[in-house]
């Protein structure tokens, strides 16, 4: 059985953290509490209601995914537009020097693959308070599912492709650490400082993509990002930017 409490040993001292064995939604919980200048934390073995983007339904089974959310504050001034980036690099970051794996990609804005099936996902979710932007960040890796499960899309897990499987607990607390340094770099500095390193695992780049969305339609090429986060794409008209992936198909 995994025992997240102890992740507090593991963890900064001023992290405020909430442990359950079972909970509808880790974002949830967080997003509902009084605000506070603190960063929270919540993990959980296991999620009734988690979703994704676009309110999609996240599958869970207790103990089979690392289930978490973080909430902080960034300035008012602050552009969020690259922080699910950011996030997404820290796990990935983490997961290659804990589990030895190689060949993680990045799929703007964030999820994170494996040879084109999903592994994790990241949902963001932010309130303005007073001169403060608070932030929800949550995060759905899969660990170790078993595989009768049914998905939407292609999926995988850490079972599956790691050379070297860690102990649950221990993982956790090594994502969650990178997402709390490389958060506050971003709260401070922005996207701009981990621009370069994103692109080595930028999945979208050179890809074709079509956007459609009231009345506007036009397809492309994936260039990269921009300083901000924002995805940016060559078509006939010129370097277009958007900052969702909503309206986007892949072709």
């Amino acid at each position: 059985m995994v025992h997240y409490s102890s992740l507090v040993e593991l963890l900064p001292k001023d992290l405020e953290c909430h442990f359950f064995d079972s909970i509808d939604s880790t974002n949830l919980f967080l997003a509902n509490r009084p605000f506070t200048n603190r960063v929270e934390l919540c993990v959980t073995r296991e999620q009734t209601q988690g979703k994704g983007q676009f309110e999609r339904h996240w599958e869970s089974q207790k103990d089979s995914s690392i289930l978490f959310s973080i909430r902080r504050n960034f300035p008012q001034e602050c552009n969020l537009s690259g922080l699910s980036l950011v996030v997404g690099l820290a796990i990935v970051k983490a997961l290659e020097q804990e589990c030895l794996v190689e060949g993680l990609k990045i799929k703007w804005p964030n999820d994170i693959y494996f040879e084109n099936e999903k592994l994790a996902g990241i949902l963001l979710e932010s309130q303005v308070q007073s001169s403060n932007q608070s932030v929800v960040i949550g995060v759905g890796i899969n660990y170790s599912i078993d595989h009768d499960m049914m998905f939407e899309i292609p999926w995988t897990d850490l079972a599956k492709i790691t050379k070297k499987l860690p102990n649950i607990e221990l993982l956790t607390a090594e994502i969650i650490n990178n997402i709390l340094d490389m958060s506050e770099h971003f709260s401070m500095f922005g996207f701009e400082d981990f621009r370069s390193d994103w692109k080595r695992y930028d999945m979208l780049q050179g890809k074709k993509v079509k956007f459609t969305d009231l009345g506007e339609s036009f397809e492309g090429e994936v260039l990269g990002v921009s300083a901000n986060g924002a995805l940016k794409i060559f078509t006939k008209n010129g370097v277009k930017e958007l900052y969702s992936s909503r309206h986007i198909e892949y072709i």
